[in-house]
């Protein structure tokens, strides 16, 4: 009887935790399109009235963003320091491949910073300034479609943990 007891407990508490997994992944993912979208608007707000640098404005979003994207920034930064031979967008691509992995962000979400990557070394401010707001726009709408997901689902995808660990607990007795 008490292996029984608690055998449900750990199932419960297993589905349970699977569903505030769930959950906690948007909320992550939200997070870091918020710190995305946070470091964009910092480079373009530079790019347009300082002229800053490429490699230090990168540094300086790295200090003001948290999480990957500051880590990125970082990376990116030094890597362009290095001057190696790697082109902007070559740098950019691989450390946000190789960082993205770490991320909770989706495989569009990558495709469009990668796209974003494409135009940082080559073309002219206004054109830049024109693929931020591409990429701002996107990072907006897909933060406003997780939001919508969540309010709708956040509740959801608790009560089905609790409930399939229920259904488990149910049909093993």
């Amino acid at each position: 009887m008490i292996i029984q007891g608690i055998g449900i407990i750990l199932i419960l508490s297993a589905t349970t935790l699977c569903g505030f997994a769930f959950a906690a992944r948007e909320k992550y993912r939200l997070k870091e399109l918020g710190e995305i979208e946070r470091g964009i608007l910092l480079m373009k707000n530079q790019i347009s009235y300082l002229g800053t640098p490429l490699t230090e404005l990168l540094e300086q979003i790295s200090w003001k963003t948290g999480g990957i994207t500051g880590q990125a920034f970082q990376e990116i930064s030094a890597k362009m320091a290095e001057r190696q031979g790697n082109s902007a967008e070559e740098i950019w691509e691989s450390i946000w491949l190789r960082l993205g992995k770490k991320s909770y962000l989706s495989a569009v979400d990558l495709e469009e910073l990668l796209a974003f990557g494409k135009t940082l070394g080559f073309i002219e401010k206004e054109q830049r300034e024109g693929s931020m707001d591409m990429l701002l726009h996107y990072l907006r709408e897909q933060q406003e479609s997780i939001k919508k997901r969540l309010e709708k689902n956040g509740k959801l995808y608790y009560s089905m943990g609790v409930l399939s660990g229920l259904l488990l607990v149910i049909t093993l007795l």
